[in-house]
């Protein structure tokens, strides 16, 4: 196909694709003239998955680029990749930390040694878990980490359904692209359950302070 069908296949405007293509985020297509390519399947399902990066994982261009580096990179191990992936989606950790956030963070990794969750240490995940633990704290929750416990144990179990899932797909490049699309897509999705349930039991709570009878004075 050419570019303006691979456009309109996508859903990514003509300029977009050819910004991706400059920026080195998607291959180029095979050259038929001077001026003219051609695409094919491949890159309706890379624009897709940039897309979703940028609009719905909220990454910057820099951020999609070495995500998609490490989805590329046949020399790494699917496991290896897969921890870059993680890796790329989060800001990595500065350099000087607060007080309230290296005693969170202490905490973070004595409970990932307690769950036996085994972390590469430049992970940034543990340092931001730490400092919304801090911020938690700092307006008044009296937040742990054991708080988080049954979330935990959840997300343990859903996670080693996606990643068998990821692994069983045909090809390395489909297998680490769909541990990506899961992970920035139902973290979205999880996150609006969750603001759903918290309206529901605001709706729930609301509604029963409205049906109390006033005690009469005796």
């Amino acid at each position: 196909m050419r570019v303006s069908e691979l456009g309109r296949r996508s859903g990514v405007s003509v300029a977009s694709i050819k910004y991706y293509l400059r920026e080195g985020l998607l291959t180029a297509g095979v050259q038929t003239a001077t001026n003219q390519a051609v695409y094919g399947d491949q890159h309706v399902r890379r624009l897709r998955l940039i897309r979703s990066l940028i609009d719905i994982g909220g990454l910057s261009i820099s951020h999609v680029r070495a995500t998609l580096a490490a989805v590329d990179d046949e020399s790494m191990s699917l496991h290896d990749a897969f921890g870059a992936v993680m890796h790329g989606l989060d800001e990595t950790p500065p350099e000087n930390e607060d007080t309230e956030v290296a005693t969170a963070y202490r905490e973070v990794q004595e409970w990932l040694s307690i769950r036996d969750w085994r972390i590469e240490p430049d992970a940034p995940a543990p340092y931001r878990l730490a400092e919304l633990l801090a911020t938690l704290r700092r307006f008044g929750f009296p937040t742990t980490l054991t708080d988080f416990d049954s979330a935990a144990d959840t997300a343990e179990r859903t996670a080693e359904a996606e990643v068998k899932y990821a692994r069983a797909m045909p090809d390395r490049t489909t297998a680490v692209e769909t541990m990506l699309i899961g992970t920035v897509v139902l973290e979205r999705a999880l996150v609006e359950v969750r603001r759903l349930a918290l309206e529901a039991a605001s709706f729930r709570i609301d509604g029963s302070a409205r049906t109390v009878t006033p005690t009469e004075p005796s």
